[in-house]
């Protein structure tokens, strides 16, 4: 018997199945509503699918499809608890990445002439740290007072990161041998890094409970409280006209 026809290029077949599905994330982040979610999801904490529907404007039941497909992408996961479900960003891995792509969105509308910072670009949450303008000024002053050395665009102990630490009253979780405890997130509005990880998710955790920040219902904003304008001239020389970015420089 004679085989006719092309044989199938097993090559090009084994290259096709092996390719990262790109297309199944794009589609996610494709609709204006799905991108409006994860948005409000960057807040770090988990929202119900109706609050979740009042941020995109959409109804409760357009929100279900939108989450059930961001689900499937892998980028939000959900947990039950009593009669309500709660969706959040999937994991940190996730929320770095989100932000990363903020960062290749258009900014104009950012930094009109003579606008004044918004409340979102001066300090917000990024999943579990402090980003903006806050979080940026932050992460300098760590290096700056060697708290963290910078070398080769990755994080490192500073000869002074236990006495921060320790002086400050935040407890880090003990990270892995060989791995830094923090990591450089480019900031999507600053175009500038802050820092995620251990040491920033720690700071922010303190911050948050002993009142020097408080959260935004509806907002990733975060409000820096005059014990928070304290805490920070204190342990980072931050003065409140260098965070509100009120001091022309």
């Amino acid at each position: 018997m004679v085989l006719t026809g092309r044989m199938p290029d097993l090559h090009y077949s084994v290259c096709m199945a092996i390719e990262p599905r790109l297309d199944i994330i794009g589609a996610a982040l494709a609709d204006p509503s799905r991108s409006r979610i994860l948005c409000e999801l960057m807040d770090g904490r988990a929202f119900t699918n109706k609050e979740l529907a009042c941020a995109a404007n959409v109804s409760p039941q357009t929100a279900s499809v939108h989450l059930k497909q961001l689900e499937l992408a892998g980028l939000t996961s959900s947990l039950r608890s009593g009669r309500h479900v709660y969706h959040r960003v999937a994991s940190a891995d996730v929320a770095e990445v989100l932000e990363r792509l903020a960062t290749l969105s258009p900014t104009d509308h950012l930094s009109r002439p003579g606008q004044i910072a918004t409340d979102t670009q001066r300090a917000r949450s990024c999943y579990n740290h402090i980003a903006g303008r806050l979080g940026v000024l932050m992460s300098e002053r760590l290096v700056a007072l060697d708290v963290l050395t910078l070398r080769e665009n990755a994080m490192t102990f500073g000869s002074r990161y236990q006495a921060f630490v320790d002086d400050i009253g935040i407890e880090v979780p003990p990270v892995s041998s060989g791995k830094p405890p923090a990591k450089l997130c480019l900031d999507w509005t600053e175009r500038r890094h802050h820092i995620s990880g251990p040491l920033a998710t720690a700071f922010m955790q303190k911050a948050l409970a002993v009142k020097w920040l408080q959260r935004r219902t509806g907002s990733r904003a975060l409000t820096v409280t005059v014990d928070g304008y304290d805490a920070l001239e204190r342990w980072f020389g931050l003065t409140k006209k260098t965070v509100d970015g009120t001091d022309c420089t």
